[in-house]
């Protein structure tokens, strides 16, 4: 798996969004006539964001391609040049598509270079999020946040820029939805804004900053998400594989492998987990999960086989056998 430091390719990747897909014969969802990426030893790159999730789960089914046969690429960017990465080819894979917020940067590129292979995460919620204390006081709902402005300094924390969560904190701000216009939003990353929830809370603040489930943060932080009777959010969220149209052509296995790739609300919150807080290797959490999850994987890799052709299950134990020993 070829990474660079923490898998991050962001300039190169910027450059070639900027100057255009002249470039891709390396790239599985390349252009048309550019050859198929089942061959062995063809790079599979996935686009990811600076989540924990997004890079655990982007890990995890990276592990399973190498097992089958391919070589892959991990590019870490912001959410609109994943999007616009998988429009060109330059990305091939992206397993963290949280809709209906992210329904925006969908809307800005061509809807047929893009295919959604699954609803990997059924349920999930996103939204601002307040600590106990301010939801025991009736912060309940986004109603209730410019109430106590004054609390919560008119400030709603936020991750990284670009990120489609704050684009609604913007967008609410910008239209004074719910009262918020004269509110603004703090952008950083995910441990930065959960370092100065931590802070607030500790020195017995309220706190109000975008939150969403599943995350470790529901269980280490006394907290609420709140209601959205505005659907400011785009109602109940979801996550979704996407794959760059021509990829999905090219690579009928793998794209059956993506369409089964499926978790729950305890796998993703399990995942999140042990990137944040185990100290380990992206890469090394995801040997371990494979290692404990045989059942699941054989689930994702049913009806599979790799790029030599062995049956899916077979090539990812084997693999698996051969990076423990």
């Amino acid at each position: 798996m070829k990474r660079t430091g923490k898998f991050v390719k962001t300039a190169l990747l910027g450059i070639s969004l900027v100057i255009g897909a002249f470039a891709l014969g390396a790239c599985g969802g390349g252009s048309e006539g550019s050859g198929s990426a089942t061959s062995a030893g063809e790079t599979v790159n996935f686009g990811t964001v600076d989540w924990p999730e997004a890079i655990a789960k982007t890990n995890v089914a990276s592990t399973v391609v190498e097992a089958l046969g391919h070589e892959t690429d991990i590019s870490q960017v912001s959410v609109p040049l994943v999007f616009q990465g998988l429009e060109t080819g330059d990305l091939d894979v992206f397993v963290e598509a949280w809709f209906p917020t992210m329904q925006t940067n969908m809307d800005e590129i061509d809807q047929e270079s893009v295919t959604s292979a699954a609803t990997n995460l059924p349920e999930a919620t996103f939204s601002v999020a307040v600590n106990r204390e301010a939801c025991d006081a009736g912060v309940t709902s986004h109603e209730d946040l410019d109430q106590y402005k004054d609390r919560f300094d008119s400030t709603i924390y936020g991750i990284e820029p670009g990120n489609d969560g704050n684009q609604v904190v913007i967008d609410m701000i910008a239209n004074d939805t719910y009262g918020l216009g004269d509110w603004e939003i703090l952008e950083s990353s995910t441990n930065g804004m959960l370092s100065e929830v931590e802070s607030r809370v500790d020195e017995g603040e309220w706190v109000a900053w975008t939150g969403w489930e599943p995350h470790w943060m529901n269980n280490k932080y006394d907290m609420c998400l709140l209601d959205d009777p505005e659907e400011a959010w785009g109602g109940k969220s979801h996550v979704e594989t996407l794959l760059n149209a021509n990829f999905v052509q090219d690579n009928p296995e793998l794209n059956q492998f993506f369409s089964q790739m499926i978790v729950n609300k305890d796998i993703q919150a399990d995942l999140i987990d042990r990137i944040d807080n185990s100290g380990k290797e992206p890469e090394e959490i995801a040997l371990e999960w494979l290692n404990e999850n045989t059942e699941m994987t054989e689930q994702w890799l049913e009806g599979v086989q790799a790029a030599d052709g062995t049956d899916g299950p077979e090539a990812l134990k084997s693999y698996l056998e051969e990076k423990s020993a």
